[in-house]
């Protein structure tokens, strides 16, 4: 058997794994599996956006990871479409509080992308620099908390 030259990316072998959980789950009715199989396409899109944006693969793999996992479990589409979007925690006017549609990569991304249009805040600096520090220790020891 010849096996073509594809290109996968390192989020990719997490989503084969979810589809392929989805295609031969018999416990799932038809439309939850269609649901979850229509996510995890825009899951995908969403990763290969964000790969050629220059996002580290790092952060893919973690978003395919967590947000793979959570397709697996949500059942409706309401549900579903609150945890497609990129989602922000919400901020109770002292922090960011979490819930269960936040992936913090993801979010990262999201503060990174909003940094490009003009300069955050103190408050999405301060939670920009917190996701850093949780998600990449090392490098934020070494580059950032020197410089703060």
């Amino acid at each position: 058997m010849i096996v073509p030259d594809v290109n996968v990316e390192g989020f990719d072998i997490p989503l084969i794994l979810f589809f392929s959980e989805v295609l031969v789950s018999e416990q799932k009715p038809d439309r939850v599996r269609k649901l979850q199989f229509s996510a995890l396409r825009t899951l995908a899109g969403h990763l290969r956006y964000y790969k050629s944006l220059g996002y580290m693969d790092r952060l893919l793999y973690a978003i395919a990871e967590k947000k793979g996992k959570l397709i697996l479990e949500i059942t409706s589409k309401t549900e579903m479409d609150k945890l497609m979007q990129p989602h922000c925690p919400n901020y109770d006017g002292n922090k960011f509080v979490d819930d269960k549609y936040v992936i913090p990569e993801e979010e990262m991304i999201c503060w990174s992308q909003t940094s490009l249009q003009g300069p955050l805040n103190e408050v999405g600096f301060k939670r920009y620099m917190e996701l850093f520090q949780r998600i990449l220790p090392d490098a934020y020891e070494k580059h950032i908390k020197q410089q703060l």
